[in-house]
């Protein structure tokens, strides 16, 4: 769970932040996506480095079921759903204005996803083959640490969860942490100090 009462903060349900939404074109393997963002949401000046990063390293694998875990406005979802039309996309935030905001993107991107307020998996009642979070590290490795490991219950068998991390904020000890949980914990890929990470059952 990962709710945390910081006024502020995108990781939280704050309702009251000053609304201010702008709009961002992100190009992804050749086609332009149309972003809106807002105040209160987590990079709300655009795609940032390791969402992009985490975007890349997994926009080839192959999937039915996949749950966007913190989707914030919605961008690695709803590029997954492009490159991938017949799976199913889930998408969660407990941020209510990231959830509003991901399915307005979704709408304006004729994008079929499933967009729903969530802390963490409080409202997630199904299985995944793959779980891919860009972790809100702010609020503390205690509520990453069990964001990764309450993920393992969620996956389907062979399922795997893909995390981005950037080094200095504690990649290496995140890792060693999924490797205790997880039967193999790999890198995928990594650039400019940012990992990511494959945890598979």
């Amino acid at each position: 769970m990962y709710e945390v009462k910081a006024m502020g903060h995108y990781f939280t349900n704050n309702k009251n932040t000053k609304s201010n939404p702008i709009k961002h074109y992100v190009s992804i393997k050749n086609h332009s996506f149309e972003f809106l963002t807002d105040h209160g949401v987590f990079s709300k000046k655009g795609l940032d480095f390791g969402s992009r990063l985490l975007i890349e390293a997994i926009i080839d694998e192959s999937f039915d079921q996949c749950l966007d875990l913190g989707c914030g406005y919605g961008p690695i979802g709803i590029v997954l759903k492009y490159f991938h039309p017949k799976a199913q996309l889930d998408m969660v935030d407990v941020n209510e204005r990231a959830v509003e905001l991901a399915k307005k993107n979704a709408n304006n991107n004729h994008i079929d996803v499933n967009v729903f307020v969530s802390d963490a998996f409080e409202n997630v009642e199904k299985n995944y083959d793959m779980i891919v979070t860009n972790p809100p590290i702010r609020a503390g490795k205690k509520v990453i640490y069990n964001i990764f490991e309450s993920a393992k219950k969620y996956l389907r068998e062979q399922g795997s969860l893909y995390v981005v991390i950037q080094k200095k904020q504690g990649a290496p000890s995140a890792m060693a942490f999924c490797q205790s949980i997880y039967d193999q914990v790999e890198v995928v890929k990594k650039k400019s100090g940012y990992l990511v990470f494959k945890c598979s059952k």
